[in-house]
């Protein structure tokens, strides 16, 4: 690979390389399901990438490669193919953010937070309900006479595919962020990093109602009527329940600085409790 620049900057310092573009690219297609954890999922393989941008701008910075590392350090999880539009975005806003464009870390993660559940839903149906019902079903017609050449052609066509539309996705979000970037330092950030704060908190809401369940199932009965708590609750604040659970593990992990395994724990000994006693 040729040392093109491609990124902007007053000087060579403050530039990428496509090499080191191509880097940070190679490291998210590479590592973005393999190193994995059960709290956080993709966020290991989402500091990774950013790691070459890291290394070139804070290398004799400890404190900014801490906070940098520790910045995206946090719960990611999205398509790992489509969902390199993301990375690109954020590789662009880091380069910016290095050479002193006010950009906030709530700013960058609520870009995060914002794109990565749609991403999800759109590239899961692309790279796993579309494209490889199509290989399969021409795979199955290579293979039909015993010829290996189904198998092969299965593998070798999923892998490419998937591995350019990772390309394409991460270079077209690379080029959007910087894009963006020209577009709206100035006046115009404060109203976007308010827009995207909205729009995060808008995505974990509606993730709260959607995935979190807690329901009362005691009763109170009488000769003359029969009072439901949890209808009672609904009328009055729907999902109030579950959005306290959230809120409370909010709590215990920001402010008590309980690890997820330990709130499982908590949570776990809630329900029991509440479910020996007939509450939910």
């Amino acid at each position: 690979m040729s040392d093109k620049k491609i990124t902007m900057g007053t000087n060579d310092s403050s530039k990428l390389t496509k090499k080191e573009i191509n880097k940070v690219w190679w490291i998210w297609c590479k590592y973005c399901l393999t190193v994995f954890g059960y709290e956080r999922l993709q966020a290991s393989g989402f500091t990774l990438s950013m790691l070459p941008i890291f290394e070139k701008f804070y290398k004799n910075d400890p404190d900014k490669m801490k906070a940098a590392l520790k910045r995206h350090s946090v719960f990611y999880n999205t398509n790992p193919d489509i969902g390199a539009v993301v990375n690109g975005i954020v590789a662009s806003l880091e380069v910016e953010k290095a050479n002193g464009a006010d950009i906030s870390d709530d700013f960058i993660q609520n870009i995060k937070v914002g794109l990565m559940g749609p991403l999800a839903g759109i590239g899961d149906a692309i790279t796993q309900a579309t494209i490889p019902p199509i290989m399969l079903s021409i795979a199955i017609g290579l293979a039909s006479n015993g010829s290996p050449l189904g198998a092969i052609f299965t593998v070798v066509s999923l892998v490419t595919i998937n591995i350019l539309i990772n390309r394409i996705a991460f270079m077209q979000g690379f080029k959007s962020g910087q894009e963006a970037i020209h577009k709206f330092l100035g006046k115009q950030m404060a109203r976007l990093q308010d827009a995207m704060s909205v729009l995060g908190l808008t995505v974990v809401g509606a993730i709260t109602a959607s995935y979190v369940n807690f329901t009362i199932k005691a009763e109170y009965v009488s000769d003359y009527s029969t009072i439901k708590f949890q209808e009672v609750l609904d009328g009055i604040f729907p999902k109030l329940l579950p959005m306290c659970l959230v809120l409370l593990g909010f709590y215990l992990l920001k402010f008590k600085k309980f690890s997820a395994i330990k709130l499982i724990g908590v949570y776990l000994v809630i329900a029991i409790v509440l479910g020996a006693i007939g509450i939910v």
